[in-house]
């Protein structure tokens, strides 16, 4: 079914694929369930028609080691507490949050969704960890507070506002000359105080594109801020020279103040919708939120990953991340999944002295204790997290530096300074009057607006990027639409990309053939442990209680002994040993098979439909950490030619890979560490892990669907933009060669050009909305 008739999901939104279905995914599905069950049901009524996809929940993937310090804060009297919250969308969010801190007891919350800030005063009997997991419940992250930069939003907003306030006073003094208005004191104080008027827009306004401009000079790049500070200054320049000869008819300041106003309007609007992205997640580059429990004098103390060293005992707890390479002590034992390292799906069993690589997940539900073996510096992980970040949003590669930016900007220039000399020069022969050459010269200035990539780009940039994110995708770089265009190779990860990160049984009879007590055995069993395996065994039985019992773990699976009974549930050939090898996990009692379980990854809902779309005009490649096998069957199911298949590959194979293939048109989409590298080699890199924060902030976008059609639409959205722009480069280009031919020929007063450059500026912004906004947008599909 398409897009256009599937129903929308009761939660979110968006359409569920599925005539059938009321919600998109089981994330959206829980999360409803979970607002209707507590009684939060206004959270739909203060939202709107239109939400968030919620992704499923990993919560062996959710570290809380940052409350242990908050909550020792606490301990010694603190009641205030800061946090940033990640997941803040509108209203409905902050309802939602303040309900559960009310009813957790707390004295009073403030929270401000445009930083991503929760300021908590709470009672010494508050329970902080409860309230930070009842409220992650509803797809909602907390963290640590961070030292945040500076908005450059926030800048540009005040000298926006100044600009306006002046381009709006000047158009009023400007009007008694345009009525006709042209001597006496009177006049001569208009003139004069529009003047000063003039040069404090051009010191606040155009002060942020000369700083631009001679920034990219020294870098020997021809930005677009170039072209926008040579006409402010040049044309300010013409204007004083006018007003110092009394020549009102080349005073073109008014119209300046307005060029000013609408080209700081376009720089904000690039800010905004980008910098709200950014903030949407919780920061981090990475090391910071890496924390461990350290062990020292027989006290455990959380200490950051950077501190450790080696002969360090570290404390692991089921679903903890290790930080640092340590090895198991003698007689200790565990499970732990190499998924962020190598896209491996399936937990490796570790025996006492086996070495557990940095980026390992305790998959075991108890307490570990492990013994530091190498500090974090000297660490696999290290090289992957404290890479230099080439993706940066205030100085990505995008912002300025491609191809076609650098040429459209090396035209203007020479175009628009070839025209006010030949202006200049050709008024000169003619009339030698170096005054109304001035005139003509400082018209063809202002008149010349670059409006096509000043504000109406900007503006069709800030549409697609919102209409991204109402279908879950946000933009982080400014330059991604650019590059994205260009794609002819989309490249995905298996795990954690491709699928979902979780594994099902494929076999659900299988289960169905148990009576009620062997149910609970194997429910007690699979719930004693954190393998992918165990969840996806709870996932199919349902909701049920376990009953307590005694569990043990051993390197193959998991046993208890109930009565004259023991039940197993692990590898096949251990748990019932006359039973063949086999990659099925096994369940039995005394030896004896009663279920085989067979278990496979859970591809994303639509990841056959959009890779199939996406073939049609890309090329469209697996490259997977995961051994061969897994990875060929993996892109089986979602109808990638196994040529195109490619697993077993380290995270410096991955981008030696990309090296190779990328010819400037290449996507790479990963959610791992081993995927980072690769991610940020790529011409353009995404991620779904936004629960990872540090592969967000290496990517030119992240996505928090459960599917993989935001993917899809970026690619299509950035052509669209890419078409709108050349429309409009196309209409600014006729409008430049008529005004500039106006100016030449002596009849472009200042009213002409008062309505002229406006006009163009109007014309271009209404023709970019009605692209972007109608009803055959890509996201109104």
């Amino acid at each position: 079914m398409s897009a256009a008739i599937a129903p929308a999901c009761a939660h979110c939104g968006l359409p569920t694929g599925d005539p059938a279905a009321r919600f998109c995914c089981e994330g959206c599905r829980a999360v409803h369930d979970l607002l209707v069950e507590s009684d939060l049901g206004r959270y739909y009524e203060l939202r709107g028609e239109r939400g968030v996809p919620q992704n499923d929940t990993r919560p062996d993937r959710r570290d809380t080691k940052w409350l242990d310090a908050l909550e020792a804060r606490r301990a010694v009297g603190i009641d205030r507490v800061d946090l940033d919250v990640q997941g803040l969308h509108c209203t409905a969010c902050v309802w939602l949050i303040e309900t559960l801190f009310a009813r957790h007891g707390g004295t009073s919350i403030a929270i401000n969704p445009a930083l991503g800030r929760a300021r908590l005063v709470v009672p010494a009997s508050f329970d902080l960890r409860s309230f930070v997991i009842d409220v992650e419940r509803f797809g909602y992250r907390f963290g640590p507070p961070s030292q945040r930069a500076p908005r450059r939003s926030s800048a540009l907003l005040w000298r926006l506002g100044v600009c306006v306030a002046i381009a709006m006073n000047t158009m009023i003094f400007a009007f008694a000359t345009y009525a006709g208005l042209r001597s006496g004191p009177i006049f001569e104080a208009f003139e004069a105080i529009n003047l000063a008027l003039s040069t404090i827009a051009v010191v606040v306004g155009g002060g942020v594109f000369f700083r631009a401009a001679w920034q990219s000079v020294k870098r020997g790049v021809l930005h677009l801020d170039l072209p926008i500070a040579l006409g402010i200054a040049l044309a300010y320049a013409g204007s004083v020279a006018s007003f110092a000869a009394h020549r009102a008819s080349g005073v073109f300041v008014d119209t300046l103040d307005v060029f000013i106003a609408l080209m700081l309007l376009g720089r904000y609007l690039q800010e905004r919708v980008l910098e709200r992205n950014r903030l949407a997640l919780l920061e981090d580059d990475g090391t910071s939120s890496l924390l461990a429990r350290r062990i020292r004098n027989g006290v455990i103390e959380t200490v950051k990953c950077i501190d450790l060293a080696r002969g360090d005992r570290i404390v692991v707890a089921g679903g903890d991340v290790v930080s640092v390479d340590a090895r198991l002590p003698l007689g200790a034992r565990g499970s732990f999944s190499l998924d962020w390292l190598n896209g491996e799906s399936t937990p490796h069993p570790f025996a006492a002295g086996d070495l557990v690589p940095a980026g390992a997940f305790s998959a075991s539900r108890e307490t570990i204790t492990l013994v530091v073996e190498r500090d974090f510096a000297h660490s696999g992980l290290a090289d992957l997290l404290c890479a230099p970040c080439t993706r940066d949003a205030s100085a990505s590669r995008a912002s300025g530096a491609s191809r076609y930016w650098d040429l459209l900007a090396r035209f203007y220039v020479v175009a628009v300074l070839g025209a006010a000399a030949i202006g200049f020069v050709a008024w000169m022969l003619a009339t030698r009057d170096v005054g109304r050459a001035i005139e003509v010269t400082t018209a063809v200035l202002v008149v010349t607006c670059p409006c096509a990539f000043g504000i109406a780009t900007p503006l069709a940039y800030d549409l697609a990027a919102v209409g991204l994110r109402r279908e879950g995708l946000f933009v982080r770089t400014a330059g991604f639409l650019d590059r994205a265009a260009r794609t002819k190779t989309v490249v995905f990860d298996k795990t954690g990309t491709l699928t979902s990160g979780e594994l099902r049984v494929t076999n659900p009879e299988a289960l169905d053939a148990l009576d009620e007590t062997e149910r609970g055995a194997l429910y007690d069993l699979a719930s004693a442990t954190w393998h992918p395996k165990s969840a996806a065994v709870l996932r199919a039985l349902g909701a049920r209680s376990a009953s307590g019992a005694r569990v043990e773990q051993h390197a193959r699976g998991v046993s208890l002994r109930r009565g004259a009974h023991e039940w197993r549930l692990g590898a096949s050939e251990w748990a019932s040993p006359r039973e063949p090898s086999s990659s099925a996990l096994a369940f039995a009692r005394d030896g004896a098979l009663l279920a085989t379980i067979e278990v496979d990854e859970r591809l994303r809902r639509d990841a056959k439909a959009e890779v199939a779309r996406l073939r049609e005009d890309y090329d469209v490649w697996l490259l997977s950490g995961d051994d061969e096998a897994r990875t060929r069957r993996a892109a089986r199911a979602a109808g990638i030619d196994a040529g195109h298949a490619i697993g077993a590959c380290s995270a410096q194979e991955k981008a030696a890979w990309i090296d190779r293939h990328d010819h400037d048109d290449l996507l790479m989409v990963g959610d791992g560490i081993n995927d980072s590298l690769a991610v940020e080699r790529a011409t353009c890199g995404g991620t779904p892990a936004i629960d990872r924060p540090f592969m967000a902030a290496r990517s030119d976008f992240y996505f928090v669907t459960p599917g993989l059609r935001p993917i899809r639409l970026a690619l299509e959205v950035s052509r669209r933009v890419t078409r709108v722009r050349s429309r409009n480069l196309i209409f600014a280009l006729a409008y430049n060669v008529l005004s500039v031919g106006l100016a030449y020929a002596g009849v472009m007063s200042p009213l002409l050009c008062a309505v002229l450059m406006p006009a163009s500026s109007l014309t271009t912004v209404l023709l970019t909305v009605a692209s972007l906004s109608s009803r055959s947008s890509i996201w109104k599909s």
